[in-house]
């Protein structure tokens, strides 16, 4: 509902300052923060990976046994995604920007080389989650 407001508040403020809205083109960015996630409180990281960094796992504290994303989390994900996007359409807005770059998760798993499972390994599967859900979204929409 937030977003609802949000998209006629964007376009009556663009046609107060600018005098119309022909020039406005209006999106969401779509993310996940993976390594950087503070999911529950803005001080405290819970991060979420895809595979274990030598040195990002020791600059946050992150062991060996720390826990990695399954392909069932990933696929979850995805899902999300392409409920985010439904959901950024039925509120009016024209477009996602799909963020895959900065370390964020999307980026993470174009560098998942060694990891087990169809999100590493082959360039086929580390570019699988952007793929998808870009092929998600163009089904669903």
């Amino acid at each position: 509902d937030d977003f609802k407001e949000l998209y006629p508040l964007l376009l009556d403020t663009h046609q107060e300052e600018f005098g119309n809205t022909k020039d406005l083109l209006i999106g969401l960015q779509l993310t996940h923060s993976g390594r950087f996630c503070k999911p529950f409180d803005k001080k405290k990281m819970e991060p979420q990976i895809l595979y274990h960094h030598p040195i990002l796992d020791d600059k946050f504290g992150l062991g060996d046994d720390y826990p990695l994303m399954t392909d069932d989390d990933i696929d979850a994900l995805i899902q999300d995604y392409i409920n985010a996007a439904e959901l950024a359409q039925k509120a009016g807005f024209e477009f996602v920007d799909i963020k895959h770059c900065h370390g964020y998760l999307g980026h993470e798993v174009l560098s998942s080389y060694d990891r087990e499972g169809k999100y590493g390994g082959s360039f086929e599967n580390r570019t699988r989650f952007l793929r998808d859900i870009v092929k998600g979204i163009k089904n669903k929409l």
